[in-house]
C-alpha cells in the first residue's frame, strides 16, 4: 500500500561523545573509515533532517553527527538500523570541517 510508505534516506554519521566543557566530538580521534556509520530515517524518526554538522539520536541513545545523507529506496530501508530522533543542536563549525575532511 502507497499511503503505508514514509521518506526514507540513509545517514552516514560519526558517533559523538560531550567533552567536559559540553561540546561534542567525535568519540574517535582520528577518525578512519570504520567509523563512520549508516543508519536510516524511520516511520516514527522525530524531528527535521538538516544539514552536515547536525546531531542525531540513534535507537540506542547514542549521539551521532550528520555527515552525508544519501537516497535510499524504500524498499532496501530494512538492511540499515532505523535512527531515533533529529536534535536541534549541530556540532561546532570546526568539529564539522575537521570530520568531513577525514569522509
Amino acid at each position: 500500500m502507497m499511503a503505508d510508505k514514509y521518506p526514507t534516506a540513509e545517514l552516514i554519521g560519526v558517533v559523538m561523545t560531550q567533552s567536559n566543557s559540553g561540546a561534542f566530538e567525535p568519540k574517535e580521534n582520528p577518525l578512519t573509515p570504520a567509523d563512520f556509520h549508516s543508519w536510516r530515517i524511520g516511520k516514527h524518526t522525530k524531528g527535521k533532517l538538516g544539514k552536515p554538522g547536525q546531531l542525531f539520536l540513534t535507537e540506542n541513545n547514542l549521539t551521532v553527527m550528520l555527515v552525508e545523507t544519501k537516497k535510499l529506496a524504500f524498499k532496501d530501508r530494512h538492511a540499515i538500523t532505523p535512527m531515533g530522533r533529529f536534535m536541534t543542536t549541530t556540532a561546532s563549525d570546526e568539529v564539522v570541517t575537521s570530520v568531513l575532511a577525514q569522509y
